[in-house]
């Protein structure tokens, strides 16, 4: 009787143990076949103005380089300028030597002076003569050669004077002055170097204020950017490293040829440059903006993706689980895309992680990064 007491408690004890092991292997399982909420991060729909922009990658040249050479032969005698240094127009850059043609204009200056006294005598004569042939003590012919000794006089003065305009003139060049406002670049030829008259470039000057950001444009967006130039100036943007914030100018100039080659079109943006920002040679990603779409429903570019049945979103619902929606897409611009049906003001649609993603799933919600959250 013990023994089947003993028997009959133990199998109970047993009975329970096992019982447990298997409502807590089910349970593991349970918890095991849970899914883990994905993490994701998240931005708000707005309603608010989109500007239509194109964007191209440009670079900035001057508007407008000048070499500067002598117009003379010579040898540079000073340097008048700091290299990299704005310059006025006119302003003194290099002097070239001087002393062969100071001696010109001397030596012109006494032909002239010589000529002057020569025709003061035979101003004299020719008077002179006129008071004595009225008197009948000359003839008519000896009047006329004091006549034309006087003319030949005059005539003479006249070149001594041109021969010494000119001496002044070419003394004049050996200053060497800036074309026009610019950044005056190196030195070419060092102090003692001879120049070349209208051969030898001594120093480039560019014209930076303003200055252009030149660009390509597809011909496909040829159409549009004329249509915006009808209605007004187009605004363009430009954004340059090292510059923390974009720099604001006017479309300028669309060139008259689409290259056959590449399919593309030649423009430019000036820009005031007023602090010398741009230097040419830059880099720069540009947008063109042709026109705005108020009152736009907009999401971040990233948070829309691609499917077979057309693009979609995941928005986030108020207990953590997402769903999919079908989105009609209008234009899209500045990291942003008009949405035209699928979403509304206010939900938060998913930025990353959506290709973990399934319709209803549950997500926990990460810190968006800067950049998502920040307006265009």
């Amino acid at each position: 009787m013990k023994r089947k007491i003993l028997v009959l408690a133990l199998a109970v004890t047993f009975g329970i143990v096992g019982w447990q092991l298997v409502r807590g292997s089910r349970s593991h399982e349970a918890q095991v076949d849970a899914p883990v909420p994905l993490s994701v991060t998240v931005a708000e729909v707005q309603q608010r103005d989109l500007p239509l922009t194109i964007s191209a990658i440009g670079r900035t040249e001057a508007k407008a380089s000048v070499s500067v050479k002598s117009r003379l032969d010579g040898q540079v005698a000073e340097v008048a300028y700091t290299e990299g240094q704005t310059v006025r127009k006119d302003q003194l850059l290099l002097r070239l030597d001087p002393a062969l043609l100071e001696a010109q204009q001397r030596q012109a200056e006494g032909v002239l002076a010589r000529d002057e006294a020569q025709m003061t005598k035979l101003q004299g004569d020719y008077q002179r003569n006129s008071a004595l042939m009225s008197q009948g003590f000359i003839s008519e012919s000896g009047l006329s050669q004091s006549k034309a000794d006087l003319q030949a006089a005059q005539s003479t003065l006249k070149a001594d004077k041109a021969t010494l305009d000119s001496a002044r003139l070419q003394l004049g060049y050996t200053r060497i002055t800036a074309p026009m406002d610019g950044v005056a670049g190196a030195l070419l030829l060092p102090v003692g170097g001879g120049a070349k008259a209208n051969d030898t470039t001594l120093l480039v000057i560019n014209q930076v204020r303003p200055i252009y950001v030149s660009f390509s444009l597809p011909e496909s967006q040829l159409a549009p950017v004329k249509a915006a130039q009808r209605k007004g100036p187009v605004m363009v943007t430009a954004t340059v490293a090292g510059i923390a914030h974009a720099l604001t100018g006017k479309l300028a100039f669309i060139d008259n040829t689409v290259d056959p080659t590449s399919g593309a079109i030649t423009a430019k943006a000036v820009f005031a440059n007023a602090h010398s920002a741009l230097t040419p040679g830059q880099f720069a990603q540009v947008a063109l903006q042709l026109d705005s779409l108020p009152n736009a429903l907009v999401a971040p570019a990233q948070a829309v993706e691609s499917g077979v049945d057309g693009p979609y979103a995941f928005v986030v619902n108020a207990d953590s689980s997402v769903s999919l929606r079908q989105l009609k897409l209008g234009p899209q611009a500045g990291g942003y895309q008009a949405v035209l049906a699928g979403l509304a003001k206010g939900e938060r649609v998913v930025m990353t992680g959506q290709e973990r993603l399934r319709d209803k799933g549950k997500v926990t919600i990460s810190t968006a990064p800067a950049a998502a959250r920040t307006s265009p």
